[in-house]
């Protein structure tokens, strides 16, 4: 079947996203928490994407499935703001 077994290359997982209110100092406070973590992730690999939805930002944080660090803390889930998804 045609584009069977083709290379799409890395593939990013969503490892951590924070939603508002309150998403950048969230962010902030989880990426100072996994610091000597995250650096041992190759640039290239790691994404960090954000944008602005009804109820404001949203951050979300990826890395490419073969760079994903075994001791990366997830996001406290008892602290993700609204939990309101990015409008699509």
């Amino acid at each position: 079947m045609p584009g069977e077994l083709v290379d799409i290359g890395p593939r990013p997982k969503i490892v951590a996203s924070f939603y508002a209110p309150g998403a950048t100092e969230r962010f902030g406070a989880w990426r100072a928490r996994n610091a000597e973590v995250l650096a041992r992730v190759p640039a290239e690999a790691y994404r960090v994407e954000y944008g602005r939805a009804g109820a404001g930002l949203f951050i979300r944080v990826r890395i490419d499935e073969e760079h994903l660090p075994p001791d990366l803390e997830a996001p406290d889930e008892l602290d993700v703001g609204d939990q309101s998804p990015p409008a699509a």
